[in-house]
C-alpha cells in the first residue's frame, strides 16, 4: 500500500506581508486552510508543517497538526530550494523509521485549494505512472503574446510587437505555476543535485482557486475570491 506524506513548507521571515504563512485570512490563520484540505482528502499517512518558527508550530498544533520536528535553521533562507527542504524532511522521517512512496508539497499560502484538487493531483501522478512530478498549473487569463511591459521611461510597450495582431484563438494556451501544490514519488526526490525540476505532469486548477499572495493587495483579492466562493456555494445549495 502506498504511503503518502504531505509537507507544508512554512518558514518565517516574510517581509512584504509579515508572518504571511499564519496571517489572518477570513478569520483563521492562512496555514489552516491547506491543512484542512490535506486532512479532509484522507490521502496522507502523515501531514508535516516544515517550519523554523515555534509560533508557526504552535499554530499548526492548534489546527490539529502538531509538528513532529522543527526545520534545520540552515534550511530556512530565501536561497533554500523546495526540493532541498522536501528531501531533508523525508530523510528525517526515514531516520525515525517512516518511509513514504509519495510526497505532496502543499503551499501554506494556498487558501483556495480544495481536497478534491489534491486527490486529482495524486490521480494524475498514478495515471502517468510517476513519469514526472505533478505540478498544479493555471492558465494565463489572456494571451501572453499580447502582453505589455512598462520600461524605464514609464511607457507601456508590447513585449512582442510582431505578435500584436495575432488572434487570441491562434495563440496556444500557456500556463504558470499556480503556487498551490506538487506531487513527487520517492524516486523523483532521490537526486540531490536537482534544485528545480524542468518537466512535469500537469494538473490544471480552476483559475478562481489561484492567487499568488505576495503583496497586501494579493491577500485582499484572495479573501474576495474566498468569500465569493462561499457565497456562491450557499446560493447554489439553496437554489
Amino acid at each position: 500500500m502506498t504511503r503518502r506524506l504531505a509537507i507544508i513548507p512554512a518558514r518565517s521571515g516574510s517581509s512584504r506581508i509579515p508572518d504571511k504563512n499564519v496571517t489572518d485570512f477570513c478569520g483563521r490563520p492562512m496555514l489552516a486552510y491547506p491543512l484542512a484540505a490535506a486532512r479532509t482528502s484522507n490521502l496522507y499517512d502523515e501531514i508535516h508543517v516544515s517550519t523554523d518558527s515555534p509560533h508557526y508550530a504552535d499554530v499548526a498544533a492548534a489546527e490539529g497538526c502538531p509538528v513532529a520536528f522543527m526545520r534545520n535553521p540552515d534550511l530556512a533562507s530565501n536561497d533554500t530550494s523546495i526540493p532541498t527542504v522536501l528531501r531533508w524532511v523525508v530523510s528525517e522521517y526515514a531516520a525515525r523509521g517512516e518511509v513514504f512512496e509519495e510526497v505532496c508539497m502543499i503551499m501554506a499560502t494556498a487558501p483556495l485549494l480544495e481536497d478534491t484538487d489534491l486527490i486529482g493531483g495524486h490521480r494524475a501522478l498514478n495515471e502517468a505512472d510517476g513519469a514526472y512530478p505533478v505540478l498544479a498549473l493555471a492558465g494565463f487569463p489572456a494571451p501572453v503574446e499580447r502582453g505589455l511591459i512598462i520600461e524605464n521611461d514609464s511607457v507601456a510597450r508590447f513585449a512582442q510587437p510582431n505578435l500584436r495582431f495575432k488572434h487570441s484563438q491562434d495563440c496556444p494556451p500557456q500556463y504558470f505555476d499556480a503556487g498551490a501544490f506538487a506531487v513527487f514519488t520517492a524516486v523523483h526526490l532521490q537526486d540531490e543535485t536537482v534544485r528545480v525540476y524542468t518537466d512535469y505532469t500537469p494538473y490544471i486548477l480552476e483559475r478562481h482557486k489561484v492567487t499568488d499572495i505576495n503583496e497586501p493587495e494579493d491577500l485582499a483579492m484572495a479573501e474576495v475570491l474566498y468569500l465569493g466562493l462561499q457565497a456562491h456555494t450557499r446560493y447554489t445549495d439553496t437554489a
